[in-house]
């Protein structure tokens, strides 16, 4: 019960910042720490990755479900997280870990710890239904 609630709430948390994507990219361009640094706005490639994060959070939600499909949606929603987590984990290697302690606590908990914790989810809805 815990882990479909969470799905949910992950799933929500996902759906929200899509729909600001969508909604108001100029805004959320400014806002979030450490974006208005990895180059100038292009609306366009801000939609793409709020439809991401839309159909992410979908499916994460959708994984929250009963039945047996629960746990392959639930994965199908972690996927895009945990792949773009591994893309900032990737900078981090490449430039450094973000000194600016607003951009790394917005990239630790806002892009890698929810995509664990997504995953983490996914894993116990699976590991869940194979009993």
């Amino acid at each position: 019960m815990v882990v479909r609630l969470l799905l949910l709430v992950v799933g929500a948390l996902h759906i929200i910042n899509g729909l600001f994507m969508l909604v108001a990219p100029g805004v959320w361009y400014v806002m979030v720490p450490g974006v208005a640094m990895t180059g100038a706005f292009n609306a366009h490639f801000i939609y793409d990755i709020g439809m991401s994060f839309l159909a992410s959070g979908a499916m994460l939600a959708m994984g929250a479900r009963s039945g047996r499909d629960a746990a392959v949606y639930a994965c199908a929603g972690a996927t895009w997280p945990v792949l773009h987590a591994l893309i900032h984990i990737k900078g981090w290697m490449s430039n450094g870990f973000p000194a600016q302690s607003n951009v790394a606590m917005s990239e630790v908990t806002g892009v890698v710890l929810i995509a664990l914790l997504g995953a983490a989810l996914a894993w116990l809805r699976m590991r869940g239904e194979a009993r």
